[in-house]
């Protein structure tokens, strides 16, 4: 079994269509009325098109971002891996993102490590020897979707 796709209900599916394309390099896969598939690399995000007004509350500053963070059950998140954080800060910032979340180092405290080989698996599971701590940064979609870069 595999994660298959991440479905994001939003209140404009064109808007989150540009926004998803032309500020995190998405693709399209196909659309209807109703929804599109964007790929990125071999990852699908779902994006559907909401039958009803949304109110959009999009986090405005870090106390929001952590609030929502640890507050809100369910999706709170959509994480993306990045190698040099400031450069992708600066491009997202060219695109008209605003940041929830400044880049900031975070130390995890962790209770248990997998011995794993694979890349992805190996750099989530925790810092790398060198340093102790991983940088973050956040934006938001259009409808408030925390959206999290990763230095790791």
């Amino acid at each position: 079994m595999i994660i298959e796709h991440i479905g994001l209900t939003v209140s404009n599916l064109e808007r989150s269509m540009e926004f998803y394309t032309k500020v995190f390099g998405f693709k399209l896969l196909r659309k209807t009325t109703t929804n599109a598939y964007l790929f990125l690399g071999s990852d699908l995000l779902e994006l559907m098109q909401s039958r009803e007004p949304h109110e959009v509350k999009k986090p405005k500053n870090a106390e929001e971002w952590d609030n929502k963070m640890w507050t809100q059950i369910g999706l709170t998140h959509i994480g993306f891996r990045v190698d040099d954080l400031d450069k992708a800060v600066e491009k997202l910032e060219m695109l008209g993102c605003k940041l929830v979340v400044p880049p900031f180092k975070f130390k995890p405290e962790i209770e248990y490590v997998a011995n794993l080989t694979e890349d992805k698996l190996r750099r989530a599971a925790q810092p790398p020897k060198t340093k102790s701590w991983w940088r973050i940064a956040c934006v938001s979609d259009p409808d408030g979707t925390i959206l999290e870069l990763l230095e790791r």
